[in-house]
């Protein structure tokens, strides 16, 4: 009986690598926000070791670092200023320093500039900037980049977005302006990171800011983004729906407060429907809330 040949017409399974399917719209666009955010994490983090007989002194100084008004600033201070005396006379350890470090931070996220960074690693240095960043805090003078990129890759660009994505909780402007001085610092006069990822971070903060005195984040700017396809209508659509996340959390006062209407009119289309969406979530705000908080102040 001679042999049937083999029939290439039937049908076969395709595999397809859902990793390099990209789908569009305000749903991929959440889905890479929420990414995003998962990527963030830093499994190079080493758990701090207090011994048990230690807890107490640990615990102690915590509780100091949260007393209000400026007595934790000063304990802050004076762990600053004291360190080596309390690691020789009282054992202090970097593990316990870290453990105080974090409450400290957390307490005062305006103070980074008293942590020790010589007794932190890289790796904690980038975890406790970013609790200082989960309150929109950046420290325009004492942010150390390079040891944010030793931290964990792309570090620097790392936190920054931690602290755009937490302006919400801003109540005044001013935090909104000293913040963007620093992050402007750190994406446009430094080499800390790539020309894609500091126009993307420049983007993000134009958008949702809108006040070139804050930002200097000029028009020209975001129309050169454009124009080298560095920004694009798929990165407005992630923001704006980060932005939409964020302020169904918090009034953002302090980003309404910052708002300068005028502002994006020479740039690509897309930027300025991107935009308006923005001002269309700040006057939802304005207008769910505008019996809770004032606004025109």
């Amino acid at each position: 009986m001679a042999k049937r040949s083999k029939s290439y017409n039937g049908a076969r399974p395709i595999k397809i690598d859902l990793s390099r399917v990209r789908i569009g719209g305000n749903y991929a666009a959440l889905r890479r926000a929420n990414n995003q955010d998962k990527s963030n994490t830093n499994p190079e983090l080493e758990p701090a070791h207090i011994a048990p007989e230690r807890r107490e002194y640990v615990e102690k100084w915590k509780y100091w670092m949260q007393e209000p008004r400026w007595c934790a600033g000063y304990s802050w201070l004076l762990l600053h200023e004291n360190y080596e005396l309390y690691e020789k006379e009282e054992g202090l350890t970097r593990d316990e320093y870290y453990e105080i470090a974090k409450v400290a931070i957390n307490t005062g996220p305006n103070q980074m500039n008293r942590l020790r960074k010589d007794k932190v690693s890289d790796v904690r240095y980038f975890e406790l900037c970013k609790i200082m960043a989960s309150h929109g805090i950046f420290d325009n003078v004492s942010v150390d980049f390079e040891k944010l990129n030793n931290g964990t890759p792309n570090g620097t660009y790392k936190i920054a977005n931690f602290v755009i994505d937490s302006f919400y909780k801003a109540e005044h402007e001013c935090q909104i302006q000293n913040a963007a001085c620093g992050l402007r610092r750190g994406a446009k006069y430094q080499n800390y990171m790539s020309e894609r990822d500091a126009a993307q971070l420049l983007f993000y903060m134009w958008l949702i800011v809108h006040n070139g005195l804050f930002t200097r984040v000029s028009d020209k700017d975001i129309t050169e983004f454009v124009d080298k396809g560095l920004v694009t209508p798929m990165d407005a659509d992630r923001y704006i729906v980060k932005l939409t996340q964020n302020a169904a959390k918090s009034p953002c006062t302090g980003l309404i407060k910052s708002v300068r209407l005028g502002q994006g009119l020479q740039v690509p289309e897309f930027c300025k429907k991107a935009q308006d969406k923005v001002l269309n979530i700040y006057d939802a705000l304005v207008e769910e809330k505008s019996n809770m908080f004032d606004f025109t102040r």
